[in-house]
This record gives structure tokens, C-alpha cells and sequence, in this order.
């Protein structure tokens, strides 16, 4: 799980695009009516997203016919909103395209970070709109603040420290390795962002999804780190592995599930037993 890149260009100037590019005249006629007011909204998101302050926003309030209208410019699979996904997932050694709000699933939908059920004014503010998979967007709900606090995970704003936070313990007996993975807070982060990732990782079943998924990370790991084993002693091995695994964490992210599973792998007797079983 790693920071992503925020829309940098004009919030409204996309709104604007995306409404241009619908086809019914009597649609665009009714939300040029409302142009002024979404004009000012997506003013007051960007102030409130520029002061990290989001919890703060309130709804408008549309009813009836302008909230169908505005939640009729949300088409996943629009051209203006495909060319949104892919700038939003586009890196400099090419696209990544997985969710990271997992780190297992393709991106395949937006999440509206402030749910769009409650804020149609938003429903294609680019700020607004995350790539995710449709897992993780149906687990998170629409439940994204409590008490003035913001309670969702936002990967615009929300900084990742660059300090462990997801652990692992693995279980091997005789040659079948399972895993717990749990959030702990040994590296003091912010009380407030460390009870955020915690929603996080709880709301979207991570610990459980990590667990089912780890047989073909373990699977893969025992063959690609037995060529380093059998050409050297067991130390050199490990280091060498580590060293990698190292820049794993600074591609993927200082807590990227696989990387951590990794590691934990090699500290692991019973796992160092398999693989000197293998060489």
C-alpha cells in the first residue's frame, strides 16, 4: 500500500468535461442550471481538501431530480472517467494498476471518498474519486467519519510513515505454513492516523485476505530463493534475499503484505528447513 498521486488539474474544468461529453440535451440543460452552485461546491472541496480538513464538509442537500442528475455523470466506463483511471495509475516505469487499498486485486472501479450517496455534488469530483477494486469498495460502506473525525483511509492525504505497522506471524507444521497477519503500533505513529489504518484494515477483512492469499506468495518465494541458497552459504543467501526485499519496500511500500510475508519467511526455522530441503 503506497501514497497515490492526486488529480492536479482544474477540479471543476473535469467536471465540466464530463458533462460536456453526455448526450442527452435535456440532461445537460437541467444541471447548467446548477452549473453556479457545483461551481462553488468543488471550490469548497478543494479549500477543505487543501487543509486536510475533508471531515469537516457538509452535503449540499439535493433532492429529486438535480441528485439524479448529478449521479447520472457517473459512468465508470466513460471515456473521460477510463482517461482519469489511467493518469491516476500511470508511473514512471509504466501503470500500476492494483488496488492498494489491498494490494491483491486489479483496479477495476473508483471509490468515492466521501460517499457519493450522501454527496451527488461530488460524485465526479477527480479529488474524490480513488481507484479501487469493487472488493474493496464494497466492504468500505458509506460510514467515513465519526464525531468530527474522519474515520476512512485516504491515500491522498493520509502520509504512510516509513515505519512498520504490519506484522506477521507464520505457523509451519511439517510442510504446510499458515499465517496471522495484525496491526501494532510499535513505531509510535500518530495515535489518530494509526486508529484509521486499524478501520482500514479491520473494515476490508485484510488480515483474513492476506491469509488466503498467501500460499502462492509462499509458493513462488520457495522457488525463486532456492537458486540463491544452493549457490552459497545459508547467511549469504539470506542477505542477499533481504537486500531485494529491501527495495521491495520502497516500490511497493514500507508494509506491502508479500514483502513482509517474505520477510518473516526467512526468519522462520521451519522455513529455512524446506528450502535446504529443496537445494
Amino acid at each position: 500500500m503506497k501514497n497515490q498521486t492526486v488529480y492536479s488539474e482544474s477540479s471543476y474544468e473535469f467536471y465540466k468535461k464530463v458533462k460536456s461529453k453526455k448526450t442527452k440535451k435535456d440532461l445537460k440543460l437541467r444541471l447548467g442550471l446548477i452549473d453556479h452552485i457545483i461551481e462553488q461546491l468543488f471550490e469548497d472541496y478543494d479549500n477543505h481538501y487543501d487543509d486536510n480538513n475533508l471531515q469537516s464538509l457538509e452535503p449540499h442537500g439535493f433532492v429529486g431530480q438535480p441528485k439524479l442528475d448529478l449521479e447520472e455523470l457517473y459512468k465508470y466506463s466513460s471515456k473521460t472517467l477510463t482517461d482519469l483511471q489511467i493518469a491516476l495509475t500511470t508511473t514512471p516505469t509504466g501503470r500500476n494498476v492494483k488496488c492498494q487499498y489491498c494490494t491483491i486485486n486489479a483496479v477495476n472501479t473508483f471509490d468515492h471518498l466521501v460517499p457519493q450517496g450522501f454527496y451527488s455534488e461530488f460524485v465526479v469530483h477527480p479529488k474524490n474519486l480513488f481507484c479501487s477494486c469493487s472488493d474493496c469498495n464494497s466492504r468500505k460502506g458509506a460510514i467515513w467519519r465519526n464525531a468530527g473525525q474522519r474515520t476512512s483511509l485516504n491515500l491522498y492525504l493520509d502520509q504512510l510513515p516509513n515505519l512498520q505497522y504490519l506484522f506477521v506471524e507464520i505457523d509451519v507444521q511439517n510442510t504446510s505454513i499458515g499465517t496471522r497477519f495484525f496491526l501494532n503500533n510499535t513505531g509510535n505513529i500518530d495515535v489518530n492516523l494509526f486508529q484509521i489504518l486499524n478501520d482500514h484494515y479491520t473494515k476490508l477483512g485484510l488480515f483474513k485476505r492476506f491469509s488466503e492469499n498467501a500460499n502462492d506468495v509462499i509458493t513462488s518465494f520457495l522457488l525463486s530463493a532456492e537458486p540463491a541458497f544452493s549457490m552459497g552459504t545459508p547467511e549469504a543467501a539470506k542477505a542477499f534475499i533481504l537486500s531485494s526485499l529491501e527495495k521491495e519496500k520502497v516500490a511497493f511500500g514500507f508494509n506491502y503484505w508479500e514483502t513482509l510475508l517474505k520477510i518473516e519467511l526467512l526468519r522462520h526455522p521451519e522455513f529455512l528447513r524446506l528450502l535446504q530441503e529443496l537445494v
